[in-house]
């Protein structure tokens, strides 16, 4: 009986310390959106419009974000920044008018969980996850836009 016991404290501690384990590394870099895979549940998706470049980059149990969309051809581009623990706390994000905090939380090596809010209020919820051996980033999630209409999106990122 203590044996089975002690195999089950390491069975635990074998868990607990992948739980812990290091930050998922096969995110960080740079990514450049595919506007050939990725689509939006209303039709809208801007094809070979959206100019999207994000910059991850992880130092222990934070998730350091930067990015650059500059679509909107003619206006300034949207600059968004954000360093968070992925402990699923609300941290500031800067740069957006629609978001002012982001939660961010590790689901596994190849996902996370990640949601934008404004004064508490979820505005685009999101699932990450790898693809291709780490060579694309899918961003499943659902956004709500200023006008307050809800749409599903499925975005593809390659590495840039």
């Amino acid at each position: 009986m203590k044996a089975i016991r002690t195999l089950c404290a390491i069975g635990l501690l074998g868990m607990a310390s992948h739980a812990l384990a290091a930050p998922p590394g096969g995110f960080a870099g740079s990514w450049v959106n595919d506007n050939i895979r990725s689509s939006w549940s209303d039709g809208n998706f801007p094809t070979g419009k959206m100019s999207l470049r994000i910059q991850v980059t992880f130092s222990q149990d934070h998730m350091i974000y930067h990015s650059v969309n500059d679509t909107a051809k003619g206006k300034p581009p949207m600059v968004i920044d954000f360093d968070a623990v992925m402990d699923g706390k609300p941290y500031p994000l800067t740069g957006s008018a629609r978001y002012d905090t982001v939660r961010v939380r590790r689901l596994g090596d190849d996902q996370i969980e990640l949601l934008e809010l404004k004064g508490g209020d979820v505005i685009v919820g999101a699932i990450w996850q790898l693809k291709d051996n780490g060579k694309t980033l899918m961003r499943w999630g659902i956004g709500k836009s200023p006008e307050g209409k809800s749409k599903s999106y499925q975005e593809f990122f390659s590495r840039g």
